[in-house]
Order: C-alpha cells, then structure tokens, then sequence
C-alpha cells in the first residue's frame, strides 16, 4: 500500500511540475490581467522608472514591489513583436547585452513573482533604441 502512494504522490508531483514548466515556456501575454476586486493579496505589475541605450547595452530599471521574490523580464526584438523570456532575478534592474543590433529598437515587459509563485500582470511596454554608440532616452 505504500508503494502504491509513493506512486500516486510522484505522479502528482511530475503533473505540478509539468504544468510550472510549460507556464513558463510559454506564458500568456495577456496585459489586460487585472486584480480581483479587493483582493489585498494581489501583486501589482512592476512600474517602469528608466529605460536607455549607453552604446553597449541596454539598461532598464523599475521600481520595486511590495512582496515580490523575483521579476521576469521579457523582449520582443521588435515594437510589434512577440516577446520572449530574457531573464528572471531579484533585483530590480537589468541590463540586456545578447544580440544588440544598433538601429534596432526592442522592447520589454516585466512582471513580478511573489513567494507563492503567483505571477502579476505585465507592465506597460518599454521600448529603447539601441544606437551602439550614443546615449539613447528610453521611449
């Protein structure tokens, strides 16, 4: 009998990990995700504080929020493009070196990860033009 359980659990276990797997190999963009109506426990989405080119990245920074563990953040080489996970961490900030190409713009969106692994809604969309040379001001 206990074996069987054994099984039963682990069985469980590969179904949740699966499904945390495949939530993040292809999220859901849907910017529209809104908190429930008096819900105290939802996580905002990360607002935006600067965005920029020095020439030889990208830098971007946010503010951080209340009862978050991590951040994701997302790119699209593109205005109009799909984006695609670049990176998760705990800081507030970030700075993209991975296949720059100057003249290009890309854009990013982030969300925030509390430690129950509930995901916020993304932010508004942040675009920068990459110069590779020149200071550029987030758009």
């Amino acid at each position: 009998m206990r074996r069987g359980g054994l099984v039963i659990l682990g069985i469980v276990l590969l179904s949740a990990a699966a499904f945390l797997v495949d939530d993040v190999l292809n999220p859901q963009y849907d910017s529209a995700r809104e908190a429930p109506a008096g819900d105290p426990e939802y996580l905002p989405a990360p607002q935006w504080i600067a965005a920029g080119s020095d020439g030889e990245r990208i830098r971007l920074r946010w503010r951080s929020v209340p009862g978050a563990l991590a951040y994701t953040v997302w790119r699209s080489p593109n205005p109009g493009g799909e984006f695609g996970f670049i990176h998760m961490g705990r800081d507030t900030t970030y700075v993209d070196r991975t296949g720059l190409v100057p003249g290009n713009f890309y854009c990013y969106l982030l969300s925030a990860t509390d430690s129950e692994f509930d995901e916020s809604g993304l932010s508004g969309k942040k675009c920068v033009e990459f110069s590779g040379g020149e200071e550029d001001a987030g758009r």
